[in-house]
């Protein structure tokens, strides 16, 4: 399942692709419709959707400068437009696709047919080897960048034992018991702190491997940290900790 924005200036516009886009398929949890480019784009950085059905020619912020500002964060763009003459930079900035307005739905279809191959498909790519505790013990001698409402900290990345999501902020829980809370999303942090030996065990936990103690699989599944807490994981990410511990 997956996220979905929609950014488009005039609403009828927008609210005509939402319907279509929920009649053909269930496989977006939530479909968001922005009239704002530059409320949507705040929103965009702030919680990172799957999947974005963006205009070009707007207010503001058109949709070539929004894909310019966030294509770092390699999220998947489709311009939806009743221009076509803005195809050659679609190409350059390797955006997903180029819909025609008005839209077709056999060709929406095929757009986000390709989009849930292509992401089945990295789901279930094999994964590189997995590296050792000791040397996820010794790549955790960094640190990372965490924003608050009141400032920047360089946090150990060692010293970090799970953080959890609240709505769109995330608690760092600290080894010695201390948190802190930080203005950017779980998932941002999921994305910075996976290399590092942090799994997402929960829609709202992101656990750091080094502090698990124990591994219960019954009743659902609960990990044990050395901080006596404990976190239940979900029923699909189950076979992923369990590969952590090679069972």
């Amino acid at each position: 399942m997956a996220t979905a924005y929609i950014i488009d200036d005039e609403l009828h516009s927008g609210q005509l692709l939402k319907a279509k886009i929920k009649n053909l398929t269930d496989y977006f949890t939530n479909i968001e419709l922005f009239v704002s480019s530059t409320g949507a784009y705040r929103a965009i950085v702030e919680r990172e959707p799957d999947i974005i059905f963006m205009d070009i020619e707007m207010p503001q912020m058109s949709g070539i400068d929004i894909i310019e500002n966030i294509k770092h964060l390699g999220i998947v763009t489709i311009y939806v437009t009743a221009f076509n003459n803005y195809s050659i930079t679609a190409i350059k900035q390797q955006v997903f696709d180029y819909i025609l307005k008005p839209v077709k739905e056999q060709e929406l279809l095929d757009t986000i047919n390709k989009f849930i191959a292509q992401r089945e498909l990295q789901g279930n790519r094999p994964a590189a080897g997995r590296p050792s505790i000791i040397e996820i013990i010794e790549k955790q001698n960094s640190k990372i960048l965490v924003h608050t409402i009141e400032g920047i900290n360089l946090i150990s990345i060692n010293l970090i034992v799970y953080i959890e999501g609240e709505d769109n902020y995330s608690r760092f829980i600290f080894q010695d018991g201390s948190s802190l809370l930080s203005s950017r999303t779980l998932k941002y942090f999921e994305r910075q702190l996976e290399p590092f030996g942090f799994i997402r065990v929960h829609k709202s936990h992101l656990v750091n491997i080094i502090f698990v103690e124990k591994l219960i699989t019954r009743d659902g599944g609960y990990l044990y940290l050395r901080s006596a807490n404990v976190i239940p994981f979900a029923r699909d990410k189950k076979a992923e900790i369990l590969e952590w511990f090679k069972i």
